[in-house]
């Protein structure tokens, strides 16, 4: 396995928790931030041009292992420009350590069609379109790609609810993986790069499996 830029390096040592993480490790498994399109059904026609356009712009560096077909990458140099840690954040590592612990790496995933992705450890109700109200029940309320709110008799679609940051409807997504629930938020300039390479607004949000 290739190693991470020298700069990931340094910034493991600099970004350190003032407090003990193991509350938070306890609660959360595996958490990830989520960056995806506002148009639910965006799909990327040239992975490869995009790939590139992302290694251009600093926020990935190269895949972890060529040989395989995931989409799996490095951090690149210009990653900590582009998400804020905020406040109390643990150690950050940019690769696998002796014993094979987690680390921050980049993945980009495309699915055939629109996909829910929500936070399984600490679901919230998504807020309903027409009354804002938090519909708790939402899963059994689900048909297809809509959601029918027994709270105000409206039905409407996956991307209308108000999901508060905590789950996303898209068809692409790129995922940072070992980032804990507003532990760090991306910063507006990657949203724009994002929105300029593929001329789509972008949003974020975080889940935990």
């Amino acid at each position: 396995m290739k190693k991470a830029a020298k700069q990931k390096k340094t910034a493991q040592t600099q970004i350190i928790c003032l407090t003990d993480s193991t509350t938070m490790n306890a609660t959360h498994d595996s958490c990830s931030l989520y960056l995806y399109p506002q148009q639910a059904d965006f799909a990327i026609t040239d992975l490869p041009a995009f790939v590139h356009a992302l290694q251009k712009s600093g926020l990935i560096a190269q895949k972890i292992d060529s040989q395989k077909t995931l989409q799996h990458y490095f951090t690149g140099d210009k990653y900590l420009d582009y998400i804020a840690y905020l406040g109390c954040a643990p150690a950050i590592k940019f690769e696998a350590g002796d014993k094979n612990e987690n680390f921050c790496f980049i993945k980009i995933q495309q699915h055939s069609s629109p996909t829910l992705i929500y936070n399984k450890k600490q679901p919230r109700a998504p807020h309903c379109p027409h009354c804002n109200k938090p519909l708790k029940n939402w899963q059994d309320k689900k048909t297809g790609s809509n959601i029918h709110c027994n709270l105000c008799g409206n039905t409407s679609g996956i991307e209308k609810f108000n999901w508060r940051k905590m789950a996303g409807y898209a068809q692409l997504f790129i995922e940072i993986t070992d980032i804990f629930p507003k532990e760090a938020i991306p910063q507006q300039a990657l949203l724009d790069k994002l929105a300029a390479i593929t001329g789509t607004k972008w949003q974020y949000f975080y889940s935990c499996q």
